[in-house]
């Protein structure tokens, strides 16, 4: 079931539009909400293997039939950024925004409007812009990930303490595994204009050149942690290319 509206509603009655990038959008996605409910459209029953341990030991075990039901539905979600949104709206100007506390002159990145210190109590921010430099505080490689981003593995991603914040940031990092190790200083980047959206994958960071990597790192001390690592990452190439036709190999995509 579709339902058709003569004519779109205005979502914000009482408010002045000062920018719309978003009426387009829901001409196309609004049909789609009411369609679909949640409601169940067919399953399918499956044979396969079950229990814990590896999947080479669940194997050996006689498999079990399992139901798997689909469900049809849709969503088109607005919400607002409130009082932090001009940190949103300096990613799309290439802009890396925080707030400072006037009281205690903790600065944070991502901005909150309002400090976290009990004895500033809850004391309003101010903003100020930031460099686009700092150091990666912690990372992961991601060779696992959510539907949304799936077609992307695999990745890495990392918490980065902005220079002059107390707080950090995540976001991606366009780093070779190899290379990437906690304490390495970065520098931050923002997607072209024309494909950023204003959210927080329209930046990443690169590695400041001429780095060496600490004997100490936590990746690296452990050559057979390496060798796991590239094989999981080859893995996953593979199944990347194979289920989206997509290369996402360093050698193509250039990190």
């Amino acid at each position: 079931m579709v339902i058709k509206r003569e004519k779109t509603e205005k979502k914000y009655m009482h408010y002045p539009t000062v920018e719309d990038k978003s009426t387009e959008a829901h001409k196309e996605w609004e049909p789609w909400v009411h369609k679909g409910l949640w409601a169940i459209k067919g399953y399918q029953v499956v044979r396969g293997p079950s229990g814990g341990g590896t999947v080479e030991e669940a194997l050996k075990r006689k498999p079990k039939d399992f139901m798997v039901i689909d469900r049809a539905s849709a969503a088109l979600y607005s919400h607002s950024y409130g009082l932090v949104s001009p940190f949103f709206r300096g990613l799309l100007d290439g802009k890396l925004k925080g707030t400072k506390c006037p009281k205690c002159g903790t600065v944070y990145c991502p901005p909150r409007a309002h400090c976290w210190n009990p004895k500033c109590a809850v004391a309003e921010t101010e903003w100020l812009d930031l460099p686009l430099k700092g150091v990666i505080h912690t990372f992961t490689i991601q060779c696992l990930a959510a539907s949304p981003f799936a077609n992307m593995l695999p990745f890495s991603m990392g918490y980065v303490k902005v220079e002059g914040a107390d707080t950090t940031l995540p976001m991606f990092l366009h780093i070779d595994p190899k290379e990437i190790f906690i304490g390495q200083k970065v520098e931050i980047k923002f997607a072209p204009k024309e494909k950023r959206k204003g959210e927080l994958m329209d930046l990443y960071a690169v590695a400041v050149p001429s780095q060496k990597v600490p004997e100490w790192s936590c990746l690296h001390k452990n050559p057979r942690d390496m060798e796991m690592l590239q094989e999981s990452m080859k893995k996953t190439l593979e199944w990347v290319k194979k289920r989206y036709g997509i290369d996402n190999s360093p050698e193509v995509r250039g990190w």
